[in-house]
């Protein structure tokens, strides 16, 4: 039987190990963590739709069962436009829980399987060499990090599934060793950070089988060693300007301005989730990691018959398509059922053929939204389109989270028919928005050119670095 390496022990790389196990595949997991974390504070909430969870339950049933019984059903996820709610959508078939305990689970399923998987940690892959199929690895030593050694490992015999994330090292030396992979990748246009609350504590005022959409913010809950914990995800746009609170996203100082300009902020998006932060966690949140990526777009996910890429290394898309996770794991269902109906011969390139046309659809959707319009006519046009689209019984929303979301349709035939409904309502709305936000900017005009002329006072603090980019 054919060997197969797997680089990331991710969600995804889990999964697709088990998925190949179980077509009596020896595989190896090669992580670059020394450990698969249980902490919330270094992951983020997510939801597991039917999708995702078909994907696990066809070969790790017991891990689908613990999702169910740890995490949340979703009953609807409530948007708003500042404090009025503008979209409903109901659920009942998605689990609330965090990227992390997923990952959690999928691993210890691995480690159940010790004549089928073996997992190597502390390896993070450097480079690749096509000509010789090796692979370089940097060794971590947990005990001194700083300390790293090399290992060259031979894949000659062995396929090589690429499930290492959105800055895919593999992806990366494919495209350099075959000028005919094309890549796109489109930097994320918001960057995100998470606040928790108290382990525990919840509030009538929000419902915890109810996801929240403010604007800059996701609330909704985890579990939290059998509690239930309230998070909210922040976020800030590209197109923000340089004096809105959300830039706080980006500040790594817990200065006394900052933390009562992060309560200010949080109290005007979601008020009753602020109740729930302990006071530590104002500053803590400050040093916790933001979380920015990029929308992936790959002409094909496979290099002849050594190489395949799954999940974010071949996808990546963005949180607000719900579909990050749950593609990548439908990746490794698509896999086995190439390898089922087809065996190992050109494998990869089955894989290609059969999954691209709905990886295509994702891209197109999540290419939408990652766009940040300034102008405010195409802004209130596309809430226009996202109210009149979300009403509808087969809205994207409804296929993709909703009761709907149970048949699994693929991701074409639900694409396929928002991009029809896009071309007309987006349009339509477009000639009622377009006018009249042209007609408001003539008239604030005189304002905008005499509030520029204002000369401003000198602030008497120096304003803060912005951190960067993580």
């Amino acid at each position: 039987m054919t060997k197969f390496i797997v680089v990331g022990g991710g969600p995804v790389g889990c999964l697709a190990a088990l998925q190949l196990a179980k077509h009596g595949h020896h595989v190896t997991i090669y992580e670059g963590r020394h450990e698969i974390p249980n902490d919330p504070e270094q992951s983020y909430p997510i939801g597991v739709n039917p999708r995702g969870l078909h994907a696990i339950e066809s070969v790790a049933p017991d891990v689908a069962a613990q999702i169910r019984k740890e995490g949340r059903l979703v009953d609807a996820w409530d948007i708003y436009a500042g404090p009025r709610r503008v979209a409903h959508q109901p659920s009942g078939v998605v689990y609330g829980t965090s990227r992390g305990a997923v990952n959690l689970h999928l691993w210890r399923a691995c480690e159940q399987l010790p004549d089928k998987i073996t997992l190597v940690m502390c390896h993070r892959l450097r480079s690749m060499d096509f000509n010789a199929k090796t692979l370089t690895f940097d060794v971590m030593d947990p005990q001194n990090p700083n300390v790293k050694q090399s290992v060259v490992v031979n894949a000659e015999d062995a396929r090589i599934i690429a499930a290492d994330g959105v800055h895919s090292t593999v992806r990366t030396c494919v495209r350099d060793a075959d000028s005919g992979f094309l890549v796109d990748v489109l930097p994320w246009t918001n960057e995100y950070r998470v606040l928790f609350g108290i382990p525990g504590k919840l509030t009538d005022e929000i419902d915890p089988a109810v996801h929240y959409i403010f604007t800059g913010g996701y609330t909704a809950v985890i579990d939290n060693g059998g509690q239930l914990q309230w998070t909210l995800t922040t976020t800030v746009r590209d197109a923000d300007s340089d004096s809105s609170l959300s830039q706080l996203v980006h500040e790594s100082e817990a200065t006394e301005d900052n933390i009562a300009k992060l309560k200010k902020w949080i109290d005007s998006i979601a008020p009753a989730f602020a109740a729930l932060v302990p006071e530590q966690e104002w500053s803590k949140y400050f040093s916790r990691r933001t979380y920015r990526g990029a929308v992936v777009h790959c002409n094909r996910f496979h290099f002849g018959q050594w190489v395949v890429l799954l999940g974010d290394a071949a996808h990546s898309v963005l949180p607000p398509t719900g579909e990050g996770i749950n593609s990548g794991m439908e990746d490794t269902f698509v896999l086995s059922e190439c390898l089922a109906s087809g065996g190992e011969a050109d494998l990869f390139e089955r894989y290609t053929a059969a999954r691209k046309p709905d990886i295509q659809a994702l891209f197109d959707y999540a290419s939408h939204l990652n766009t940040s319009p300034t102008f405010a006519g195409e802004r209130i046009a596309r809430l226009i389109f996202l109210i009149v689209e979300n009403s509808s019984k087969t809205s994207i929303g409804e296929n993709l989270f909703g009761p709907s979301g149970a048949k699994r349709l693929s991701y074409r035939k639900i694409v396929d028919t928002w991009r029809l409904r896009r071309a007309i309502w987006l349009n339509l709305a477009r000639l009622i928005t377009y006018p009249l936000a042209g007609i408001a900017a003539l008239i604030s005009l005189p304002f905008s050119l005499f509030k520029a002329k204002t000369p401003k006072k000198l602030e008497k603090t120096p304003q803060k670095q912005l951190q960067g980019v993580v």
